[in-house]
């Protein structure tokens, strides 16, 4: 499991920024996500972290987002989970992300896979100058090993400043 995890904390600096916004989802719908998920009799929660760096003389990095999803009961995710798309929703304005990281040795970017674990966890970078302090509403899609998408929401979390 710490290879697995370390293979994941190895392509989160791989994770690129913006792409192509995928339109076919609307903000009322983002906003409609549930906070909870059940599969294979497991509930499923996202928790998240936006953040801009503000170190000393960079004047404030773009938009940053930890998004974890967890089982309530800490028990392994349900097998074959791969982490799709992340949305950050402030006002009617909003920036998504598709979830890819590159595997040493492949010529393309592969969708996330969450290891057997009761966390799975990433980063996305490159977001909006949202500034600090302001409340946003973060929603993951991800897909089931039978290739079914779900939505979960993690609503009003604060964009912390870190320096």
């Amino acid at each position: 499991m710490n290879v697995i995890l370390s293979l994941m904390l190895a392509l989160m600096p791989a994770l690129l920024g913006q792409t192509k916004p995928d339109s076919s989802v609307s903000i009322k719908d983002l906003r409609n996500a549930p906070a909870t998920v059940v599969i294979d009799n497991r509930s499923l929660h996202l928790s998240a972290y936006p953040w801009r760096d503000f170190m000393p003389g960079n004047g404030g990095s773009p938009l940053m987002v930890a998004v974890k999803i967890a089982s309530d009961d800490k028990q392994p995710l349900p097998s074959g989970i791969r982490m799709d798309r992340v949305w950050v929703l402030y006002g009617e304005q909003s920036w998504d992300v598709a979830v890819r990281g590159r595997i040493p040795g492949q010529d393309q970017d592969m969708l996330i896979k969450c290891p057997n674990s009761p966390v799975c966890e990433i980063s996305v970078r490159g977001g909006p100058m949202w500034e600090p302090g302001v409340y946003v509403d973060v929603v993951l899609r991800f897909i089931d090993s039978a290739g079914k998408e779900y939505f979960l929401q993690a609503p009003n979390q604060q964009v912390k400043a870190t320096n």
